[in-house]
């Protein structure tokens, strides 16, 4: 089920993910949007567990005069229950490596600078182009907030003569996670991209992402985002509002588009 990305704005909800420019891969893993009426967030139980440290800034539709609210999100191992649908717009971006204090914490002169960058765009009529030039500006914004010897630095490139066990340690203290369980996760989440975005069948999607079997592959499911994976396809699968960007591929800074229509 596919739209045309320029049926974006007559769609009642969106969510856009994307992939960052150079300047900022090093820190930056993906930034995405989120305008919701109740209907994609509803879809799901809980937020998904996430091998990714992030930053979102909400704006809710019902306190249209309160200021963007920060929330800094940990990596989680498995899904954590969702109190409400989103109803309103989220700025949000995912982190390469565990951020900062000072990104955890945003001064609270940070949702107001992102106000004023908000300002400057038209978003009223929802172009991908103006949504995700605003983002990448957020992200500079953030990135500048930081003091240089703040920032993450790292060298992939060189061998590592450490101990397995040190190298365990360092690989958390950076990440978050020890390097199986983020493993896992990474290969959950393409599992989860082939359940929403192909008719693959289920057992061949557990093979693919090599789970031991299909009950391996339910138990995991399960614990990550609260439903089974067929649960989860049915879902997503029993009306016809949730649809995805047809032409997203032709845009190469855009890495997953959906709305509901």
């Amino acid at each position: 089920m596919t739209v045309p990305s320029s049926e974006l704005a007559n769609t009642k909800a969106c969510y856009l993910e994307f992939n960052t420019p150079n300047r900022q891969t090093h820190f930056i893993e993906s930034a995405f949007y989120l305008r919701d009426d109740g209907t994609l967030s509803a879809q799901s139980k809980g937020n998904f567990a996430s091998p990714y440290a992030s930053l979102r800034f909400e704006h809710h539709a019902d306190y249209s005069d309160t200021p963007l609210k920060p929330k800094y999100t940990p990596p989680k191992l498995t899904a954590s229950p969702k109190k409400h649908p989103v109803i309103g717009t989220i700025w949000g971006m995912r982190f390469k490596h565990l951020p900062p204090k000072t990104i955890q914490h945003p001064s609270y002169r940070m949702p107001g600078q992102i106000a004023a960058v908000l300002q400057q765009h038209t978003l009223a009529r929802l172009s991908i182009e103006d949504i995700h030039q605003t983002i990448v500006e957020i992200c500079d914004l953030l990135i500048s907030s930081v003091p240089n010897n703040s920032l993450p630095q790292y060298a992939d490139d060189q061998p590592d003569k450490r101990s397995e066990r040190t190298a365990r340690r360092h690989f958390k203290a950076h990440m978050g996670l020890s390097p199986k369980p983020f493993a896992g996760l990474n290969r959950f989440h393409k599992a989860l991209s082939d359940i929403t975005r192909t008719n693959t069948s289920l057992i061949d999607i557990a093979y693919d992402h090599e789970f031991a079997d299909q009950a391996h592959f339910s138990r995991d499911f399960r614990e990550k985002t609260g439903h089974t994976p067929a649960q989860f396809r049915r879902i997503w699968r029993k009306t016809e509002t949730v649809r995805f960007l047809q032409d997203y591929e032709n845009k190469p800074t855009l890495r997953l588009g959906i709305v509901a229509t």
